[in-house]
C-alpha cells in the first residue's frame, strides 16, 4: 500500500513474468539472459531444459517397458513358453507375427527420428506405413524357408550373448570385439543350418529361442546377476571401468539361469516331439510317405 503526498492511499500489486527458453544443455541452475525490474510487473528471461517441449514418440513405449520391468518380464515368460512348446506347430504364424511386430516398431522409430509423429496428420501417415511394413514382413515370412532362416539368424544372435556371458562369468574377461565376432559367427552358422536342414531344425530352433525368452523373462525380477544383452554391449564398447562393472555384475544366480535355459530347452524339445497337441498336423505329403512306407514293408 502506497501513500501519496495528499494523504490518499492506493493499493499496489506486484507480479512476476518468467519466460523460459529451451536449452537442453542446461539441466541444473538456469541461465538468466534478460530482466526488467523497473515496473511493478517484474520480467525475467532464462534458458533451461525445462523450457523444451516434451517429445512424444514410439521411444516412449520402449521407455515405458523399461520402467515397468515386471510387465516386460511377464510378457517374455508367457510368449517364450508358448514359442518353446508350440513353435513348431504354428511356426509360420509365430515367425510372421514376430517379424511383423519388429517391422512395425522399426518403422515407427524411423518416423519418430524424422519428427513425423509431431502432428496428428503425420501420426496417421506413420501408422499406415507401420501397418504396411508389418503386413509386408508377415507376408514375407509366410515362406517356410525364409521364416526358418530368419529365426536361425536371430537365434544365433541370442546364443552369442549366452556364450559371451559364460566367458565373462568363468574367466572374468569380456571383449567387445570378441562379442561381435562370436555373435556374427553364431548368426552365420544358424543361417547355414537353416539353409541345409530346414525341415528338421524348426523343432530345436523354436525350443531354444522360446526357452531363452522364458529364462530372460525371469531375470527381469530383482537383481538377478544376469545383465541384459544391451548392457553387455554398451559396457564392453565403453571399456575401462564400465567393463569392470560388467564383470562384477555377474553373480552365482547367473548359473541358475543358464541351467534353467538348458533344462527348458530339452523339455520343450521333448514336448514338441512327444506331446500330440504340440505337434503340427500331418500334411497330405506326410500321409503319402507313410502309406508308401507301409507298402514297401
Amino acid at each position: 500500500m502506497d501513500t501519496a503526498d495528499d494523504g490518499t492511499t492506493t493499493d499496489t500489486f506486484y507480479g512476476l513474468k518468467l519466460t523460459v527458453w529451451c536449452d537442453e544443455t542446461i539441466t541444473e541452475g538456469a541461465k538468466i539472459t534478460g530482466s526488467d525490474l523497473s515496473s511493478c510487473m517484474k520480467e525475467v528471461t532464462i534458458d533451461h531444459a525445462s523450457g523444451c517441449a516434451p517429445v512424444y514418440n514410439m521411444l516412449g513405449f520402449v521407455q515405458f517397458m523399461a520402467d515397468n520391468v515386471w510387465l516386460s518380464g511377464t510378457a517374455l515368460i508367457l510368449i517364450g513358453g508358448f514359442i518353446g512348446v508350440f513353435g513348431r506347430k504354428w511356426f509360420i504364424p509365430i515367425t510372421g507375427g514376430f517379424a511383423a511386430m519388429c517391422a512395425f516398431i522399426a518403422v515407427m522409430i524411423l518416423c519418430s527420428v524424422f519428427h513425423w509423429l509431431d502432428t496428428t496428420g503425420m501420426i496417421i501417415v506413420s501408422l499406415l506405413l507401420g501397418f504396411a511394413g508389418a503386413f509386408a514382413a508377415y507376408w514375407f515370412m509366410t515362406n517356410d524357408f525364409l521364416a526358418t532362416m530368419f529365426l536361425c539368424i536371430g537365434g544365433g544372435f541370442l546364443l552369442g550373448g549366452v556364450v559371451e556371458g559364460l566367458m565373462i562369468s568363468i574367466f572374468g574377461w569380456g571383449s567387445f570385439t570378441f562379442y561381435l565376432i562370436i555373435t556374427i559367427c553364431f548368426m552365420a552358422v544358424g543361417g547355414y543350418i537353416g539353409y541345409k536342414r530346414k525341415d528338421t531344425i524348426q523343432k530345436y530352433l523354436t525350443a531354444t529361442i522360446g526357452s531363452y525368452m522364458f529364462m530372460r523373462g525371469w531375470t527381469f525380477f530383482g537383481d538377478t546377476g544376469y545383465p541384459s544383452e544391451m548392457e553387455m554391449y554398451n559396457k564392453m564398447a565403453a571399456g575401462g571401468t564400465a567393463r569392470d562393472e560388467l564383470v562384477d555384475s555377474f553373480t552365482g544366480m547367473f548359473w541358475f539361469f543358464v541351467a534353467l535355459f538348458v533344462g527348458c530347452t530339452f523339455l520343450c524339445i521333448y514336448l514338441q516331439g512327444n506331446w500330440g497337441y504340440a505337434q503340427p498336423a500331418k500334411t497330405s505329403d506326410d500321409n503319402h510317405f507313410n502309406d508308401a512306407s507301409k507298402d514297401k514293408k
